[in-house]
């Protein structure tokens, strides 16, 4: 099931540019937490949030959220739902929760992992192809899956898994359509194909010049180049006059 990391936080009460640079400075992580009531913008502690996220081996993530506010502790139970990170410093500065209940059902995305070999390639040289990585899936909370696995050594060449021949995890709805492809084992491609692809003559475009017409500037200035000046042309021949 999906792992559960504590947190504590407190409400934010400045909000805006500055504000957000300040906090990141003094070691603070902006957040928000959406629900039923509105968005409520929050700051989490830095060095707790690096090491709860680099403990964790899943990317769906309860938060058991204790949320401090005037008069006492607030409970909250959450769901990651993005974690924003500096293009170029790879740290966090910001993070999306989602509210949840306990007893209420959740949809997620949830990867898949191929468990084994399959046959078609161990044996027969084909090639596994799994053009769909993750499922999504409803469930309640304390359902929600890390991953699930997919048994794919007894596949031959040609053989496919589709949505509808996995076996979801108890109390798991899985959402996508059941004809949808998990993984197939397709042939290997043959070297005679190999070689007459990389020998297929490749056919240069025609090159069409621009056809000259009679008139144009273009045609006019070549007529001028190619013909003499009429004075040179009526100059009678040396000695005579």
């Amino acid at each position: 099931m999906a792992k559960t990391i504590s947190l504590k936080a407190c409400i934010r009460k400045e909000v805006g540019r500055n504000a957000v640079k300040s906090l990141r400075g003094s070691g603070r992580i902006p957040a928000v937490i959406y629900g039923k009531k509105g968005t409520q913008p929050i700051e989490l502690n830095g060095r707790d949030l690096y090491e709860a996220l680099h403990s964790a081996h899943t990317e769906n993530l309860l938060v058991d959220l204790k949320l401090q506010v005037e008069g006492g502790e607030q409970t909250k139970l959450a769901f990651l739902q993005d974690v924003q990170h500096d293009p170029l410093k790879d740290t966090v500065v910001h993070v999306d929760l989602h509210e949840i209940s306990p007893d209420e059902k959740l949809h997620a995305e949830v990867p898949i992992r191929e468990v084994g070999e399959p046959e078609g390639v161990r044996s027969g040289g084909g090639l596994l192809e799994t053009p769909l990585r993750r499922l999504r899936v409803e469930c309640l909370p304390k359902d929600l899956p890390e991953e699930i696995e997919v048994p794919v050594a007894h596949l031959k060449i040609g053989d496919s898994i589709h949505v509808s021949d996995i076996v979801a995890p108890a109390g798991v709805l899985i959402l996508n359509p059941k004809g949808q492809t998990v993984a197939a084992v397709s042939a290997p491609v043959k070297e005679e194909e190999v070689v007459a692809a990389a020998t297929t003559e490749v056919t240069q475009p025609e090159v069409i010049k621009e056809k000259k017409v009679e008139g144009s500037p273009a045609a006019a200035g070549d007529a001028k180049a190619g013909s003499k000046p009429a004075a040179a042309a009526a100059k009678p021949p040396a000695g005579k006059k």
